[in-house]
C-alpha cells in the first residue's frame, strides 16, 4: 500500500527545485533597471539615486542663489505682456544654461502661456548679472497676473531667488474715490 499513498504534486515538488525560478527573477530585475537608467524613467528610485540628480545651488550663506535686481512689465493694449528683468548670481560658482519660468494667467486665473526665457549670459558669471526679456500674446480676458521662477537647464531643479528689487517711487497722490450714492 506504500503506492497508494496520497500525494499532492506542485510545480516546486520536481526535483529541479527552485533554482530555475531565482534566476529568471534575477534575471528579470536586471533587465529592469537597465531599462531605467537607459530611458532616465524612475532613476530616483534606484538605489544612489540622488547621486545622479541636479541640485539647485546655494549661495555661500545658505539662502538664495539669486538676487532679482530689477522687474518691469508693460501692456499694450491688453493684448501683448511684455516682461523684462535682471537678475544676479549670488553664489560663488558659475550658473549655465539659467532659464526664466514665466507662468501668465488672465482675469479670471485660467493659464494663458508658460513661456520659458534664457537668461543672457548663458554663463552667469559668480556676482554676475543677467537679463531676461520676453513678449506673451494675451487672449480675450486680458491679464491676470503671472509668476516669475528660474531652472536650471533641461527641466532642471527650480533656483530660489530673493527679490531685492528697490521699492518704487511713491508718486503723485490719487484722488479720493467718488462715494456711490446709498439707497
Amino acid at each position: 500500500m506504500a503506492g497508494d499513498e496520497f500525494k499532492i504534486e506542485d510545480r516546486f515538488s520536481r526535483s529541479r527545485g527552485l533554482f530555475p525560478y531565482v534566476v529568471g527573477i534575477i534575471g528579470l530585475v536586471v533587465v529592469v533597471v537597465i531599462v531605467m537608467i537607459l530611458t532616465g524613467k524612475g532613476l530616483s528610485h534606484l538605489p544612489f539615486g540622488e547621486y545622479f540628480a541636479v541640485h539647485a545651488p546655494t549661495a555661500a550663506d545658505g539662502t538664495e542663489a539669486l538676487s532679482l535686481q530689477s522687474l518691469k512689465n508693460t501692456t499694450d493694449e491688453k493684448t501683448t505682456l511684455s516682461i523684462e528683468g535682471t537678475v544676479m548670481n549670488r553664489t560663488d560658482r558659475k550658473i549655465s544654461g539659467l532659464v526664466a519660468v514665466i507662468a501668465v494667467t488672465d482675469r479670471f486665473t485660467l493659464p494663458v502661456a508658460t513661456v520659458n526665457v534664457p537668461v543672457e549670459p548663458a554663463d552667469l558669471e559668480p556676482m554676475g548679472t543677467g537679463t531676461f526679456t520676453t513678449t506673451v500674446m494675451l487672449g480675450e480676458n486680458g491679464l491676470g497676473t503671472y509668476n516669475l521662477q528660474f531652472r536650471l537647464p533641461n527641466e532642471g531643479p527650480f533656483v530660489p531667488h530673493k527679490d531685492e528689487r528697490p521699492p518704487e517711487p511713491i508718486g503723485e497722490p490719487q484722488a479720493e474715490p467718488i462715494p456711490l450714492p446709498v439707497k
